[in-house]
C-alpha cells in the first residue's frame, strides 16, 4: 500500500512561491515605471533623445527614460509626470536631462518647475555651480548661462549644495529665494520673496492646471499676507515678471509718472 504524502504542503508551497513572483513582479514594474515618463500629448518643439546623440522631435505619449534629455523651443512648455507624481514643468528654451532613474535631473538651461511629493525618494537637480535636493517641495529653479542661478522654494524645503566643494550645504525654506552666479564659491544667504505675486505671474504656474501641492502653496500664501499684515515679515523688492526668468529689482522709492505700457506677460 503506497502512503503518499499530503497534498496540502505542496499546494501551501506553490502559493507561497506564486505570491512571491507576483511581488517581485509588482516590484519590478513600479520601478520600470519611476524611471521613465510620458512625453505630453502637444509636443510642437519639443525635442527628446539621448544626452549624447543628436535630439529629435518627440512624438506623442513617447517614453522619457533615464539617459534622456529633452528640450523645449522659444514658444513651448512642457510637463512631465513621474509614476510616484513628482511634476516638472519646463520653461521655453529649456534643456535637462535625466539619469539615475529620473531622479537626478542636469539643468543645461532655462526654468524648470519642480513638485515632489511628500515622503517621495530625493529627487537632485544640478546646474552650473548649485544643486537643490528635496523628498518633498515645489518649486521652481534657473540657470541662464554665465549670469545667474536661482532657486525659488513655493513650500516645503529644499537643500542646496555647491557642487564643487564637499559639505558645504544650507536649506531654503517655504517663501525664500536663493541668486548666485553660476560659478560661486561660497552659497549666499538666501532671500525672501512674495509667493503670491510668484503664483500670479509665473507661466509655469499660469499656463498649466493647477498643482496637487496648490493647497500647501496657498497656506504658505495665506501665512506670509498675515505676517505682511501685522508687519512682521517683509519680503525682499526681487521680483519676478512674465515667464519667471527675469529677475528684477523693484525701485523702493517713489518713481515720477510715466505712460502706462502693455504688459506682454512674455
Amino acid at each position: 500500500m503506497n502512503n503518499r504524502p499530503p497534498s496540502a504542503p505542496r499546494a501551501e508551497s506553490w502559493g507561497r512561491g506564486l505570491l512571491i513572483c507576483l511581488l517581485l513582479t509588482a516590484t519590478c514594474l513600479n520601478a520600470a515605471q519611476l524611471q521613465e515618463t510620458r512625453v505630453p500629448q502637444v509636443v510642437k518643439d519639443v525635442k527628446l533623445g539621448p544626452s549624447q546623440a543628436a535630439p529629435r522631435r518627440a512624438a506623442v505619449g513617447e517614453s522619457v527614460r533615464s539617459g534622456d534629455a529633452i528640450s523645449t523651443g522659444a514658444a513651448r512648455r512642457s510637463e512631465l509626470t513621474l509614476a510616484d507624481q513628482t511634476i516638472t514643468r519646463l520653461g521655453a528654451k529649456t534643456i535637462v536631462s535625466f539619469r539615475d532613474g529620473m531622479r537626478t535631473m542636469d539643468l543645461v538651461e532655462g526654468a524648470m518647475l519642480f513638485q515632489i511629493p511628500k515622503g517621495a525618494r530625493e529627487v537632485r537637480i544640478n546646474t552650473a555651480a548649485i544643486a537643490a535636493a528635496s523628498t518633498g517641495a515645489t518649486g521652481i529653479i534657473e540657470r541662464h548661462a554665465q549670469f545667474y542661478v536661482k532657486v525659488l522654494v513655493l513650500e516645503g524645503t529644499v537643500r542646496c549644495y555647491l557642487t564643487n566643494r564637499v559639505g558645504e550645504s544650507l536649506l531654503v525654506h517655504t517663501g525664500q529665494i536663493l541668486i548666485a552666479k553660476p560659478d560661486v564659491t561660497a552659497l549666499p544667504d538666501p532671500a525672501d520673496f512674495d509667493i503670491a505675486r510668484v503664483m500670479k505671474t509665473c507661466l509655469l504656474v499660469r499656463d498649466f492646471p493647477p498643482l496637487l501641492s496648490q493647497r500647501l502653496i496657498e497656506s504658505e500664501e495665506h501665512k506670509q499676507s498675515k505676517l505682511m499684515a501685522q508687519g512682521a515679515y517683509i519680503p525682499s523688492n526681487l521680483v519676478i515678471f512674465g515667464r519667471g526668468t527675469l529677475v528684477t529689482l523693484v525701485n523702493s522709492t517713489p518713481a515720477p509718472p510715466q505712460k502706462p505700457q502693455t504688459n506682454t506677460g512674455h
